[in-house]
């Protein structure tokens, strides 16, 4: 992390830059960026890009350095290295924290991303959505700037040898979900939520500790599910924002140039771009599924309203209890479901 005296004296250097294009800063501004996924991972190959972008843009003078697979703190320990200065910018998975962003986990309401053929939205367009509430979330990320978020809103029944076409298939069956929104959805179905961590899930699909995991086939490609799993079934049930944030002081502190160009960098540009990569491994993971022997089949259109009609009994009861407190998640709900429709 940046001191106040560096930042302070690197505004000052930036105001005189700005009036004075032949002066050149004392000193690079260096910035830490902390993310809990491993370095081959999409978002880590992303992130050093966009680095390199912002050094290249600006001659050298915003220099970012990036941490991945939780070098500089456990996953959900990612938003607080940021809230707190630690890191000078984390990208996290909101669902790593239950209940502390409570508007958040309500995008993950059943299909709240999906359009009116009950097919889900892609990755980038939910992000572009995600993104554009900002303003709504703003109080769930205090001390930080939210500079883009990032929702897949299709998941998936990985199961080790049933095939889920329906509620009544998945009854009585222990299964992983990926979030806090996403076990009350399984209750619903009659299923029993199962926390596994995400490297065991694998095994314990193979050993029969659980019957299967939700997941998305980018996730399930990534930690090897396809040795355990020989049915999938897709869906577009819930979202939970995957976020990348700043430390309000640190951005607030750059020179006027700095800040413009991170903004214009990210934003809901910026998570339909990162968005994108998502739906470009989802697609390479499903292919690997289907190589490797798998059967992967859609529920979608008709199918998803017995789903959708269990489900939305405890988002009802979700949605009453934050309005109790004062949280206006039904005027959220609302504006996403406009957003969507214009998708």
């Amino acid at each position: 992390m940046i001191s106040r005296r560096i930042l302070l004296g690197t505004a000052a250097a930036g105001a005189t830059a700005i009036a004075m294009p032949g002066v050149l800063r004392a000193a690079p501004v260096k910035l830490k960026l902390s993310h809990y996924l491993p370095p081959k991972h999409q978002i880590n190959t992303e992130l050093n890009r966009w680095a390199g972008e912002l050094k290249q843009k600006s001659n050298g003078e915003l220099d970012i350095e990036v941490f991945p697979a939780g070098q500089m703190g456990p996953p959900p320990r990612q938003f607080d290295l940021a809230r707190t200065g630690v890191a000078d910018i984390s990208f996290f998975f909101t669902a790593l924290v239950p209940g502390r962003f409570p508007l958040s986990e309500v995008l993950g309401a059943p299909f709240l991303f999906t359009n009116s053929a009950g097919k889900p939205l892609s990755a980038a367009q939910a992000s572009f959505i995600g993104t554009n509430l900002r303003e709504d979330l703003a109080a769930e990320f205090a001390g930080t700037e939210l500079l883009y978020s990032v929702l897949s809103p299709t998941v998936g029944f990985f199961m080790r040898d049933k095939q889920v076409k329906t509620p009544d298939d998945i009854k009585g069956l222990k299964i992983r979900p990926t979030s806090t929104t996403m076990g009350s959805h399984l209750k619903s179905w009659g299923a029993v939520p199962t926390t596994i961590a995400p490297a065991e899930v694998s095994d314990a699909i193979a050993k029969g500790v659980v019957d299967g995991a939700i997941f998305n086939c980018e996730g399930g490609a990534a930690f090897q599910l396809h040795h355990s799993v020989k049915k999938v079934s897709m869906f577009g049930d819930s979202a939970a924002p995957f976020a990348l944030v700043m430390n309000s002081g640190v951005l607030k502190g750059l020179p006027k140039d700095m800040q413009k160009l991170i903004a214009d960098t990210t934003g809901p540009e910026g998570g339909r771009r990162v968005g994108k990569l998502y739906d470009d491994a989802e697609a390479a993971g499903r292919k690997m599924f289907e190589q490797a022997g798998v059967e992967v089949i859609d529920i979608d259109g008709a199918a998803i309203e017995p789903f959708k009609k269990l489900a939305d009994v405890p988002t009802e009861e979700q949605v009453a209890a934050l309005e109790a407190k004062g949280l206006k998640a039904r005027a959220l709900l609302s504006k996403v479901r406009g957003l969507v429709a214009q998708a």
